[in-house]
């Protein structure tokens, strides 16, 4: 998982990209059949990640307290394949454990820009 082209977020536990295209109804007034056009390509990541206190994961809190975009969101597999795309924090949930390490779950919102899928 990276944001921007530098900053890779480490300590993710899981990323899930979720994409989709909405369907515009573009049927005319006496049509004897339905008309669809694809609509935008939108999606989400679901995000979950651990860090101690004051490490640079923490930055997602601050993108949805400010309401900052996050430049170039970009979740990996393995093999290559990515999706990307500039985003917003939508909802963020943090667990605290005593040890001082947290848990953060977060859904990014793309938003703004193309969303580039490497299938």
């Amino acid at each position: 998982m990276k944001f921007g082209s530098s900053t890779t977020v480490v300590d993710v536990a899981s990323a899930t990209a979720s994409i989709s295209r909405n369907q515009i109804d573009i049927t005319a007034v006496g049509d004897a059949h339905r008309h669809t056009a694809q609509g935008f390509l939108q999606g989400t990541v679901q995000l979950e990640v651990f860090y101690e206190s004051g490490s640079t994961n923490a930055g997602i809190l601050s993108n949805l307290a400010t309401g900052t975009k996050i430049a170039d969101v970009e979740v990996i597999w393995a093999s290559g394949k990515s999706i990307k795309g500039d985003a917003y924090v939508q909802d963020a949930s943090i667990t605290v454990a005593p040890n001082d390490i947290a848990r953060c779950t977060a859904t990014l919102l793309f938003s703004d820009n193309a969303i580039t899928v490497v299938a």
